[in-house]
């Protein structure tokens, strides 16, 4: 299995930038399954989309992209998406103790993204965390005050 560092993250998100933009934080995270309860289900469960997987984010001025990856040697890209910051309706960040939660709501959609405090293979996910964090926190603050 390959180790995921900020070579592979860098492969994998860059080619989602648009023309002049840039990542101001990029990390690894898990998107947390959609059905919860099918993680009950063991293997079968897993497959039909009940396990948590793993991907990139990346930060930018405008949206938050990421990159969806799996397969043997975490070199398959399953899948990618983008979110623009100014289509989000509802944040939630929470606090565990070796991952920070995000939950973001764009329209009736949510996304969760679970983001480690701590990766040993990327050395900027403690920093990358934190810009994302703070930024997120911010459009929340500022969208529950235009409500």
């Amino acid at each position: 299995m390959a180790k995921v560092g900020p070579e592979l993250m860098n492969e994998m998100l860059n080619p989602l930038l648009q023309n002049g933009e840039t990542y101001e934080a990029a990390a690894y995270a898990e998107l947390t399954p959609k059905f919860p309860i099918m993680m009950y289900f063991g293997a079968l469960g897993a497959l039909l989309g009940g396990a948590p997987r793993p991907c990139f984010i990346g930060l930018t001025q405008s949206k938050i992209n990421y990159v969806i990856f799996g397969g043997l040697k975490n070199d398959k890209i399953m899948g990618t998406g983008s979110i623009n910051l100014n289509e989000i309706t509802k944040v939630k960040i929470s606090d565990k103790l070796f991952v920070k939660r995000a939950a973001i709501k764009v329209e009736k959609k949510k996304t969760v993204f679970s983001i480690r405090k701590k990766l040993k293979n990327i050395p900027d996910q403690e920093r990358s965390l934190q810009i994302i964090i703070d930024r997120l926190s911010a459009l929340s603050e500022s969208l529950k005050q235009s409500a």
